[in-house]
């Protein structure tokens, strides 16, 4: 039976099916053809899927997003950014990578991250000189920082199928975000000095201070989202909760540019995006279940732990496994799917949970970067006004710098496990 799943759910994408409904139906069609079960149990598992606390803060963190970015924020911590680093070589290429970050720990989204502050920096770095590829380039994969830093969707989902605490795993993903945004810096720096790229002016200690003011109110969410989780005033679904009330705040009485109209119409735009990542949710889930339930995950772990149970060579077995997943599957499907079968295994030969959500979501941020299905791409063609291959071919040497700290996340549990160590 669960030989024909995956078939029958790559057969049902070929034929144009929504992802979530491929999954659903795949799952179906395995139970009336080859399980003689009754199909109605699959709408029970999805909908037990997505009955789950944890999950409910995704719109919420979502709809906080939508609330700071309709409010003004990009261009506010655009110019912070700039004040903070756009004064090295190629100083506007370094802030986009910076801007990304910060806005990245309030979205939790990677193409909103890349629609955000690529919609601003992308034409002002062309205008100022810089090559259409590299800034594309660097921009599409800047956006991967939107679901590595804390608060993390990706996240909030690797934990609610793996029972991993999801205050941990937020921990765990700061660093690593550094990471690949000092390694992402240091290349947009060495790249701008080599082409002689402009940089900004060193910013007095006023205007700096200006540009913190002006910024100061957005960079209050990412402080209430993780401080009221790592204080204990806050699950990470109330602090998400939270978070909407103060984005709302913030753009409706400081910024004054969110009206009651605009709020509506953040609600709906919110729903959209929710709804579609729910969906899918829930279709994994009964995917992921039939696959749990077959006595797959320990068919799997009894299937490579026979050839080797050195944790490297498994790591790196695990890590080519989900990078070929991210080419075809979005991060929610391929965690949902993939999460219950590979965690177990990395167990057994030592790894942490914690870290192993950490690989899994580089790895699959990677996806987003890689056709037929990477999302950040699609998202930059609208921003470049590129055909696909061209802006896959821009981001091809920050891809190569995405595998790098991919390894040594892999293989340097420190990095991510510093800080849920020290606050838990």
């Amino acid at each position: 039976m669960v030989g024909a799943l995956v078939p029958v759910f790559f057969g049902l994408l070929l034929f144009g099916l929504p992802i979530f409904a491929a999954l659903a139906f795949s799952v179906a069609l395995v139970f009336y053809f080859w399980g003689g079960i009754d199909p109605v149990l699959v709408p029970m598992r999805m909908y037990s899927g997505i009955n789950n606390f944890s999950l409910m803060s995704i719109p919420f963190f979502i709809l906080a997003a939508e609330l700071m970015r309709i409010g003004g924020l990009s261009d506010r911590l655009i110019n912070l950014a700039r004040a903070i680093i756009g004064w090295l070589p190629g100083g506007l290429a370094a802030a986009a990578v910076v801007a990304c970050l910060m806005f990245g720990s309030i979205s939790g989204s990677s193409p909103a991250t890349v629609i955000a502050i690529g919609s601003i920096l992308y034409p002002a770095m062309v205008q100022a000189g810089y090559d259409k590829y590299f800034s594309i380039g660097l921009i599409t994969t800047a956006g991967t920082l939107g679901p590595i830093v804390p608060p993390s969707i990706a996240l909030i989902i690797y934990g609610s199928v793996t029972g991993t605490s999801v205050g941990k795993l937020f921990a765990a993903g700061l660093l690593p975000a550094i990471l690949i945004g000092g390694l992402l810096i240091a290349y947009a720096t060495w790249y701008s000095a080599r082409k002689g790229y402009p940089r900004d002016a060193m910013p007095t200690i006023g205007s700096f201070l200006e540009a913190l003011k002006s910024a100061a109110w957005g960079l209050g969410l990412p402080f209430i989202l993780l401080g009221g989780i790592y204080s204990g005033v806050f699950t990470p679904t109330e602090s998400a909760a939270a978070a909407c009330l103060y984005g709302w705040f913030v753009g409706a009485v400081i910024y004054r540019s969110i009206s009651l109209k605009a709020t509506l119409l953040v609600l709906r735009n919110t729903g959209l995006v929710a709804g579609p990542l729910l969906l899918i949710t829930a279709g994994a889930s009964a995917f992921s279940w039939l696959l749990a339930s077959s006595g797959t995950p320990g068919q799997l772990a009894g299937l490579i732990l026979a050839d080797t149970s050195n944790p490297i060579l498994i790591l790196a077995f695990f890590n080519i496994l989900l990078l070929i997943a991210g080419c075809f599957l979005d991060s929610a499907s391929a965690i949902i799917i993939l999460g219950p079968l590979m965690m177990p295994i990395a167990q057994q030969v030592g790894v942490d949970p914690i870290h192993f959500g950490v690989i899994m979501l580089v790895n699959l941020s990677v996806g987003m970067l890689t056709p037929p299905v990477g999302l950040n791409l699609f998202v930059a063609m609208g921003v470049a006004r590129m055909k696909l291959g061209e802006v896959f071919l821009a981001s091809l040497p920050t891809i190569l710098l995405m595998l790098v700290a991919l390894v040594l996340l892999t293989y340097i549990p420190a990095i991510s496990m510093l800080l849920p160590q020290t606050l838990f």
